[in-house]
C-alpha cells in the first residue's frame, strides 16, 4: 500500500471513529453531562477509541507485555489483557470498516448518523460486534469492582512505581486511568449505566443485523 492509500485509509478510519464516538455521545448524553460519570464515559467511550497514540501504545504492549506479565499481579495482568484484546478487536473492525467506506467512493465528508448506521449494517460482523460489547461490559464491571475495594488505593502507588522501574508506565497508566474513571461513580448510578449500555447497544446491534437477516431470508 502506497503513502497515498495509507493516508486515505487513515482518514477514513478517523472518520469511522469520530462517527462512532458521536453515536455514543448521543446514546449516553445524560452520562456525558453528569459530573460523577464524565470521566468514566469519556474513558470507555472516547479514550479507548482515540487513534492518537494508539499505535505507539499497542507497539509498547507487544514489545513489553510478554516480558513483564509474570511480574504483575493476576488482577492487573487480566485487566491489561482485556484492554489489549479490546484495542485489537476495535482496531481491526475500524480498519475493515474504513476499507469498506473507501470502496464506496467516500469523498472525505463527515458521515451523517444515517450514513454511519447504514455502513455499520452493510459491514456486518455481528459475532465480532457482540464480542466487542461483551468485552466493554466486562471491562466496566471489573474495573468498577476493583476500584471500589478498600485495598485498591493502597496498591496503586507501589504498582505505579514497579511499572516505572520495568519501563511499562504507559501500559499501567491505561489501567490506572480506568480505575480512576469509575472511582467517583456511586453503585446506584453505575448499575443504571451498565443496564442502559447493555440495553441500548444490544438494541443497536439487533436493529442493524436483524433487518439484514430478514433480507437474507427473503432472498
Amino acid at each position: 500500500m502506497g503513502n497515498f492509500e495509507e493516508t486515505k485509509l487513515k482518514q477514513a478510519k478517523i472518520e469511522i471513529v469520530r462517527a462512532q464516538v458521536e453515536r455514543f455521545r448521543k446514546f449516553y448524553a445524560d452520562y456525558f453531562h453528569l459530573e460523577e460519570t464524565i470521566p468514566m464515559v469519556e474513558y470507555f467511550f472516547e479514550t479507548i477509541y482515540n487513534l492518537e497514540g494508539k499505535e505507539a501504545w499497542m507497539q509498547l504492549a507487544l514489545d513489553t507485555y510478554q516480558r513483564v506479565k509474570s511480574m504483575m499481579k493476576e488482577t492487573t495482568r487480566s485487566n491489561l489483557e482485556t484492554l489489549i484484546e479490546l484495542n485489537n478487536l476495535t482496531d481491526k473492525l475500524d480498519s475493515e470498516m474504513a476499507k469498506l467506506l473507501l470502496a464506496r467512493d467516500w469523498n472525505g465528508k463527515r458521515l451523517t448518523r444515517e450514513e454511519y448506521d447504514e455502513l455499520y449494517r452493510v459491514f456486518g460482523h455481528k459475532p465480532e460486534r457482540e464480542e466487542q460489547l461483551r468485552i466493554v461490559l466486562h471491562n466496566l464491571r471489573t474495573f468498577y469492582e476493583l476500584a471500589h475495594r478498600p485495598i485498591a488505593a493502597y496498591l496503586i502507588r507501589p504498582a505505579r512505581l514497579m511499572a516505572s522501574l520495568l519501563g511499562v508506565s504507559p501500559l499501567f497508566h491505561s489501567v490506572e486511568q480506568a480505575y480512576n474513571a469509575v472511582l467517583p461513580v456511586s453503585p446506584e448510578i453505575f448499575a443504571a449505566f451498565i443496564e442502559k449500555v447493555e440495553e441500548r447497544e444490544t438494541q443497536y446491534l439487533n436493529s442493524a443485523f436483524d433487518s439484514e437477516s430478514r433480507q437474507e431470508t427473503a432472498l
